[in-house]
């Protein structure tokens, strides 16, 4: 039965905007501003981002279990949280991307490291009773694949909106640059505007959808318990064989992506030496395919069932990620500046990003379905923490790709804030073989472990038919 209608799909899928953009700003620009524009050293951006790590390591957990357990009647258990972590998480943003001139290495070292941990704790207050209202919003197997599918619908609109402004607005084609991404003055100005769309998008989706939180009493008869057992229900959560490969699954398959995108400046600017409009297009073609994969996703999941269809875009995704650079090597790739060669690069863009999208959605809906495993075993609805271990899977992701990407330059000895034209070719060529070696070893990962999943539609039923308040 659907319990959720198409408007109130539509304003909780807007505010995943704050999440989109952090991430694109994360996982596209941080680590080529930091190292390539800025001249941080490699090794201090890996000791800030894992200082975040430890930070988020704690506070994760710690608000799914705040937010569990809050039972404000206007409120509910998800709202006033959202809204407590809008303003932090934006204003962090901004000054991250805006440091003051003159610091040095050190200086700069504090400013990353101070302003990355206040985006994280905002979007943590923010990004967890999120997801977890999303889960909250309905007990039925394919809805739940349905309300996914709408949020990464908004996912992938704002992530085309930060390419946009960035590689057109902000960062046009300059006589001063071959790269137009050297160009620092453009940072602040970029940042500060995707920083304002997202806290505009927030805003309204937490008023457009508090009628709901007067439907939403699942929780009502539950226990309450005290933050600092947080870590307790994780562990719980970690006892559940289902939980623990879809989590590796889902960790790994966007460890590719997070590599990927960490190195993906590098690779367009340097590998494939595209403009920025040509940038920009390659970033905006996948919106043709969100539609369809929101439809496909929610069609090939009734008709083979999740676990069967996570497999099939991930192997999508995967097969595209590793071809571009595997006929680079072979020499069967146009050469640079040959329209071809973007004609081809933008074919196969379009194609993995279809896969990962695919894969996005249906763990997502594959996690609420966990969390009725979880109610049936603990007697208590904990959608909130299980969805803080999938957010620090996300921000973990992050984590390993971008030391993966600064480990890379470091090793293939790539030299900071040159022209291509300026640039080895041995160091070129690195920033590929790096992709190859990153796309095998977690692709192997992510397969093995979506194959140990095992919820299906049928076990789901049989989970729902015990408790109370859904069977």
């Amino acid at each position: 039965m659907k319990q959720v209608s198409f408007p109130a799909k539509l304003a909780y899928g807007v505010g995943i905007a704050p999440v989109s953009i952090k991430n694109m700003l994360f996982h596209f620009f941080f680590l080529y501003f930091f190292t390539n524009v800025l001249g941080v050293s490699e090794l201090l951006v890996i000791a800030a981002v894992m200082i975040a790590l430890i930070v988020d390591a704690f506070t994760d957990p710690i608000m799914g279990q705040i937010s569990d357990n809050a039972r404000s009647k206007k409120w509910g258990r998800r709202h006033q949280f959202m809204l407590m972590g809008v303003m932090p998480t934006m204003l962090g943003l901004i000054a991250l991307f805006s440091p003051p001139s003159g610091l040095g290495q050190a200086g700069l070292f504090i400013w990353m490291l101070t302003f990355l941990i206040v985006v994280r704790m905002g979007l943590t207050v923010y990004a967890v009773p999120h997801s977890a209202l999303g889960t909250d919003l309905s007990t039925d197997y394919d809805e739940r694949t349905a309300i996914v599918g709408i949020r990464e619908l908004f996912n992938n609109i704002f992530t085309v909106s930060v390419f946009i402004f960035g590689f057109i607005v902000f960062f046009p084609p300059s006589l001063e640059f071959e790269d137009p991404m050297l160009n620092i003055a453009g940072y602040a100005p970029f940042a500060t505007t995707m920083a304002i769309i997202g806290g505009i998008a927030a805003l309204l989706s937490i008023l457009a959808t508090r009628h709901k939180v007067s439907d939403i009493r699942r929780y009502e008869n539950d226990a309450r318990t005290s933050w600092r057992s947080a870590f307790t229900q994780l562990r719980e959560a970690a006892k559940i064989k289902p939980f623990r490969w879809l989590a590796t699954a889902y960790c790994s398959i966007l460890t590719l992506y997070a590599t990927g995108s960490a190195l993906s400046l590098y690779i367009g600017g340097y590998l494939w030496q595209f403009t920025n409009p040509q940038k920009a297009a390659i970033a905006v073609s996948p919106i043709l395919m969100i539609i369809p994969v929101v439809i496909a996703a929610n069609l090939l999941s009734k008709w083979m069932d999740k676990k069967r269809a996570v497999i099939l875009f991930a192997l999508i995704y995967i097969l595209f990620s590793i071809l571009p650079y595997a006929l680079y090597f072979a020499g069967l790739m146009p050469p640079i500046f040959d329209p071809n060669l973007f004609n081809i690069i933008i074919v196969m863009h379009v194609l993995g990003f279809a896969g990962l999208l695919g894969v996005g959605i249906i763990a997502n809906s594959m996690l609420a379905d966990i969390s009725d495993l979880m109610d049936a075993r603990t007697g208590k609805r904990q959608e909130g923490v299980l969805n803080s271990a999938f957010s620090f899977v996300q921000k973990l992701t992050f984590i390993i790709g971008t030391v993966i990407g600064a480990l890379s330059l470091v090793i293939i000895k790539f030299p900071k804030g040159a022209q291509p034209s300026e640039t080895p070719q041995s160091a070129i060529d690195g920033l590929a073989v790096a992709a190859i070696a990153t796309s095998l070893l977690f692709a192997a990962l992510g397969i093995y472990a979506f194959m140990r999943y095992t919820l299906t539609r049928d076990t789901v039923s049989a989970i729902q038919a015990q408790l109370p308040d859904i069977g």
